[in-house]
């Protein structure tokens, strides 16, 4: 009788362990990644992110020499990349949360990017935000070179301007909140 108990509950632990989401985590993220999904790679040196790369949580890749992101990137958390060496960012790239590129090397942004937190562009090279650009939360622009607003902007938050002039507001533009100098 014992016996047959312990065969049943070994046949439904192992069921229940078949149903079970599999996530796949990549080899050399392994020592990296917390056990929220989070990934921090932060000051790490150059490598290469597997292609795709979906992130559960948080992708923290400041002051980084990764170079280029995945072609196909999802980052349900927040994905975070100031002081890094990232010029360009992939045309398929879902962000959950804020995308902070303060102080980064990025040198252009997609058309149609949405970021449903924060966008931080301070202190960066960036002259030209793209249009149809989303953001979810507020947009900072502080030391950065942007002097115009893209048409069909959307910013569901306020824009922080830091001393930056915006000489360009299209009538297009749909701002939630306030524009702060």
């Amino acid at each position: 009788m014992i016996h047959v108990i312990i065969w049943l509950f070994f046949s439904f632990f192992i069921s229940l362990q078949s149903h079970a989401k599999s996530i796949v985590i990549p080899q050399q993220l392994l020592n990296h990644m917390d056990t929220y999904g989070n990934v921090s790679l932060r000051n790490s040196a150059e490598l290469i992110l597997p292609d795709p790369l979906v992130i559960e949580g948080n992708l923290n890749l400041e002051n980084s020499q990764i170079r280029q992101l995945p072609n196909t990137l999802t980052v349900n958390g927040n994905l975070n990349l100031a002081y890094s060496d990232i010029e360009y960012l992939p045309a398929q790239l879902h962000i959950g949360g804020y995308l902070n590129l303060a102080h980064s090397k990025i040198a252009a942004i997609s058309e149609g990017l949405q970021v449903n937190g924060d966008l931080s562009l301070m202190g960066t090279q960036l002259t030209k935000l793209p249009s149809h650009l989303y953001v979810g939360g507020d947009l900072y622009l502080a030391n950065s070179t942007i002097t115009e607003l893209p048409e069909f902007l959307v910013v569901k938050g306020n824009i922080y301007l830091g001393g930056v002039t915006i000489t360009y507001i299209p009538e297009q533009a749909q701002i939630d909140g306030t524009i702060y100098q």
